[in-house]
């Protein structure tokens, strides 16, 4: 910090000065706390859906083996190039304490028998099932993703809270202490001087007096 002044009006600055740097680091503390309870609950929905989605991949998998032994190649290659679509995405902004989360929803995956493209007519149900799987396998894949992204950023945010409470905490409110102290012995100094000077003064006047012997 810069030089400053040692006097009283700096010394009242430098009170005033900590008194609104505790507050700060107490809104910021009250902040991380709020950023690492959400970032506990989002571990928790990170590692479900982690779990959703690696029952949803291995189910899917299975049952397209299951497919690929009754079903012909050409057609379950049909099937899947009929069945391609896009997947309309929205996207939203939420605060946490200041904190801007990005998140993404999407409309249920899964479509009935027919809503896949296919041409009217008999095919194994295996197919079907199999396509039904991957759509939610899908969905999970995607409901990972948003859980883990809103992971890591309320996870960034904690760091940079804590980074600025630190800050505070270590580094700024010790220093104002330290100029505090400089300011205050300096002023007490000063105060014995000038008391010192008052009662020499005090004596020499005395002495001129007659009050005194010299």
């Amino acid at each position: 910090m810069a030089q400053r002044k040692k006097s009283r009006i700096e010394l009242l600055n430098l009170k005033r000065q900590t008194v609104l740097v505790r507050q700060g680091a107490r809104i910021l503390t009250a902040k991380r706390d709020a950023l690492m309870k959400e970032f506990h609950g989002m571990a928790r929905k990170v590692l479900l859906t982690r779990q959703k989605m690696a029952d949803a991949l291995r189910l899917a998998g299975k049952s397209l083996l299951l497919a690929r032994s009754i079903e012909p190649h050409r057609g379950l290659v049909t099937a899947a190039l009929a069945a391609r679509r896009e997947i309309p995405l929205t996207g939203s902004i939420r605060g946490v304490w200041g904190v801007k989360i990005p998140s993404i929803g999407f409309p249920p995956l899964r479509r009935r028998h027919f809503g896949r493209g296919s041409a009217p007519g008999y095919r194994n149900p295996v197919v079907d099932e199999t396509a039904a799987h991957f759509e939610d396998a899908i969905g999970a894949l995607i409901e990972s993703a948003v859980a883990e992204n809103h992971l890591a950023n309320i996870g960034g945010a904690v760091k940079a809270t804590s980074r600025r409470v630190n800050a505070l905490e270590m580094r700024v409110l010790p220093e104002l202490a330290r100029e505090t102290a400089v300011i205050r012995f300096h002023l007490e100094e000063q105060a014995r001087e000038e008391t010192f000077r008052m009662k020499r003064f005090k004596h020499l006047r005395e002495r001129r007096a007659g009050i005194l012997p010299g």
